[in-house]
């Protein structure tokens, strides 16, 4: 009895050995990291139009200001650049005029020349350039100089800043802003250490 038991245990181990390696033994995934498949062409001529956006938009606010605002679709900001413009050379023109007049007078009164020919209401201010000395002519002439290098540098800054915000705005066309993300400028009114009102301004930035 023995015998026949060892010799079935030793059948059926036999017997179950090769159904046993014909299972499909199950893989254990392994984690790897995920490989993007390349750009298509498509694709990559998608973001070299949307790199060239930028480049445009300030190229056309370089040759002419404004018009990379209106590329962008911000019209508003296209009348604000030409007023800053325009008025800041209107006034360095006109105080250039200013320092040319003042700096003959001042020459023709250092060499005692005849100025009668001279404005006696020169500007809103009325200056009579037959009557004012050396002196005074040079003052106006340093101060009409200064405020023409203001404003030859403020409508540079104009100028300047036209290009950068025409570059950043095309930029910022693909940027998603949300309800998360809020900046806020408000007003602030608050009383000083003497109870004088003092009004000021407060930035708020947000993020979700």
């Amino acid at each position: 009895m023995k015998l026949f038991s060892f010799v079935l245990f030793l059948f059926l181990a036999v017997v179950a050995t090769p159904i046993m390696a014909q299972q499909p033994q199950q893989t254990v995934p392994v984690p790897s990291d995920t490989i993007e498949p390349p750009p298509t062409k498509q694709e990559l001529a998608n973001k070299k139009i949307m790199n060239r956006e930028p480049n445009k938009a300030a190229l056309f606010s370089a040759v002419i200001p404004g018009s990379g605002q209106i590329y962008n679709k911000k019209y508003w900001k296209t009348p604000i650049i030409w007023v800053g413009l325009g008025v800041t050379a209107y006034l360095a023109h006109n105080y250039y005029m200013q320092l040319g007049e003042y700096t003959r007078a001042s020459h023709m009164a250092t060499n005692n020349q005849d100025r009668s020919h001279l404005s006696t209401s020169y500007t809103n201010a009325n200056y009579n350039l037959q009557t004012l000395s050396a002196t005074q002519l040079n003052t106006l002439s340093d101060d009409a100089r200064r405020y023409m290098y203001m404003n030859i540098l403020i409508f540079s800054g104009i100028y300047a800043l036209n290009i950068v915000d025409a570059y950043v705005d095309a930029h910022l066309k693909e940027f998603d802003v949300n309800e998360n993300l809020s900046f806020k400028v408000k007003p602030l009114f608050y009383a000083t250490n003497y109870s004088h009102l003092a009004t000021g301004l407060t930035l708020s930035l947000r993020l979700k």
